[in-house]
């Protein structure tokens, strides 16, 4: 069992633990000591936030330590303005500058994944950073192999009903609405080299994975590379997430080989990362489908 604690000698009965625990473990007697229900303890995913809010470091959470595991909030928080500034200049950025990103930039947006919060602690998300272009180019030939091939299999019935039933009727829509009439335009291009629009001449990517059997953390993983994809821009890279780069590498055992991908895991998605080839002078308004307020 998980030992949880209070150090009453320092603790000034703010009683904030208590309201901050998503699982209530904490409660209060008569006197207003902090007490711990012990029909509770074993809920504790050791996410830190009665940690986080004890300006007396009274809490102590075994597994967890205020010197390794945490650190100081800065005290200014970015007005509105600057965050909608930082969200509204972001594009998805498919046109790079034949420049590589230093690996110290990388490593700022990998940081900053790490702020992105999962649903139940820990972070279990896994990352592959691939900071050489040569490498990702190496992987084209498999991908558009591979991509031939499903497309080819996508205009045969018999195929097409076994596709559909491996990944769902909605993707399946997808795929036969957008993924095969884009691929059919672009693979005589691909295949002759002279473009490039699965990995778009990025000079890195970000590639993220998820064990193949356990929690399902694919919504972690959106929140985590739109985190980077953020931290990238503010930057000065650009970024896209792109879709089309994991079921290629999951299905050819030559590119899970090439990005040391394990047998246990898949990649869920990619980001790439590099330096925007041109500046865009406008945003583009977009509506949301619908929005409803309840009163």
């Amino acid at each position: 069992m998980d030992s949880l604690s209070i150090n009453r000698a320092i603790c000034k009965k703010c009683h904030l633990c208590v309201e901050v625990c998503p699982n209530k473990i904490y409660t209060t007697d008569s006197a207003g000591e902090v007490l711990i229900r012990a029909d509770r303890i074993g809920l504790c995913f050791k996410c830190g936030q009665c940690m986080a809010i004890c300006s007396t470091r009274s809490v102590v959470v075994d597994g967890l330590s205020y010197d390794t595991d945490f650190f100081e909030l800065p005290d200014c928080i970015p007005d509105q303005d600057s965050f909608f500034n930082l969200i509204s200049t972001r594009r998805a950025i498919r046109n790079f500058k034949e420049i590589p990103v230093p690996k110290e930039l990388l490593q700022k947006v990998v940081d900053a994944i790490t702020f992105a919060p999962p649903g139940f602690p820990p972070l279990k998300t896994e990352l592959i950073v691939v900071p050489d272009r040569e490498i990702i180019k190496s992987a084209l030939p498999e991908m558009v192999q591979l991509y031939e091939k499903l497309v080819a299999m996508m205009g045969k019935p018999f195929f097409r009903y076994f596709i559909r039933k491996e990944v769902g009727a909605q993707k399946f829509w997808t795929m036969e609405t957008h993924l095969v009439p884009m691929l059919k335009s672009r693979l005589p291009g691909l295949k002759a080299g002279t473009e490039d629009t699965l990995t778009r001449n990025a000079p890195a990517m970000i590639l993220f994975l998820a064990p193949k059997e356990g929690d399902d953390i694919r919504q972690d993983i959106s929140i985590a590379a739109t985190y980077g994809m953020l931290a990238a821009h503010s930057l000065g890279l650009g970024g896209s997430i792109m879709d089309i780069i994991p079921p290629a590498i999951n299905k050819t055992p030559e590119l899970r080989k090439k990005f040391c991908i394990p047998d246990t895991h898949e990649v869920v998605t990619s980001l790439i990362i590099g330096y925007p080839k041109y500046k865009y002078k406008l945003g583009i308004k977009r509506n949301l489908k619908s929005v409803k307020w309840l009163s």
